[in-house]
């Protein structure tokens, strides 16, 4: 790959466009962690939407979808299911699309539609995305755009934390790159704040409870789902944007699932 980039916020996209790029979306508390702990479930697919109006006419259009996703870290009257990876297991998605719509999440996924391949990313399917862009990279990709959501137009520092520790996956496979300074300092950050374990979920939690998306999470009776948003490589599926949906791409398995 020629060269990894990480985007703390989408609104970069206006300077830096993911063009040719394969992209990278990163919402770790907790719209890509859900995506991907659906589609891990066995959900068929996940169809995004910008908008809760969006959403409502998206799962209108549907047959047996799901309406799911939040506002102000809460479903929307009407929405089958909210925004916590814990609402999302086997016997509520298998099978199931899921039209989803999230305040951050959702929208940095629209943003990268030009992209020339759209994967999402978590802590849960870090690994596995790592072997998946390094995938794209040998077979012609130009370069790695990692995007951040961010929360409300903000940095989000779990985002950037997730996101450094992609960016030292990546340089851990073996594929050369360059590094943007937006890389290197995801990469300076995930090391101030400790790069996640498996084994250290309990220390990945606290961090996470401690961001600005945490605390919003702790005031609304959610700091459980922090547990969720914190477990490391136990997900091999890694969300791919196809066919305007987001779908399991099972390439490149390594993780345990248990959904």
């Amino acid at each position: 790959m020629s060269a990894i980039d990480v985007l703390w916020l989408p609104g970069e996209l206006a300077s830096v466009p993911a063009g040719g790029r394969t992209t990278v979306v990163i919402d770790v508390i907790r719209a890509t962690t859900s995506i991907t702990t659906a589609l891990a479930a066995g959900a068929e697919r996940v169809i995004p939407a910008l908008t809760v109006e969006a959403a409502r006419e998206a799962a209108a259009r549907t047959e047996g979808s799901l309406l799911c996703g939040e506002r102000d870290g809460v479903p929307p009257p009407g929405f089958d299911l909210g925004n916590a990876p814990g609402e999302y297991d086997r016997a509520t998605v298998a099978g199931r699309t899921l039209v989803f719509t999230t305040t951050n999440g959702t929208a940095a996924i629209e943003a990268v539609r030009g992209a020339r391949a759209v994967r999402l990313g978590c802590f849960r399917n870090v690994g596995a995305v790592a072997r998946a862009v390094a995938g794209d990279a040998a077979r012609g990709g130009g370069g790695v755009a990692i995007v951040c959501a961010g929360r409300r137009g903000r940095v989000s520092m779990d985002d950037a934390w997730c996101a450094g520790h992609l960016v030292t996956r990546l340089v851990q496979t073996g594929a050369g790159a360059t590094l943007t300074d937006g890389a290197r300092a995801a990469q300076a950050l995930c090391t101030e704040l400790g790069p996640p374990t498996p084994a250290g979920l309990a220390c990945t939690a606290a961090g996470l409870a401690c961001t600005a998306a945490g605390r919003a999470l702790r005031a609304i009776g959610r700091a459980d789902d922090l547990r969720a948003c914190a477990a490391v490589d136990d997900l091999a599926v890694v969300p791919v944007r196809r066919d305007g949906a987001l779908v399991s791409d099972r390439g490149c398995q390594g993780g345990e699932e248990d959904v």
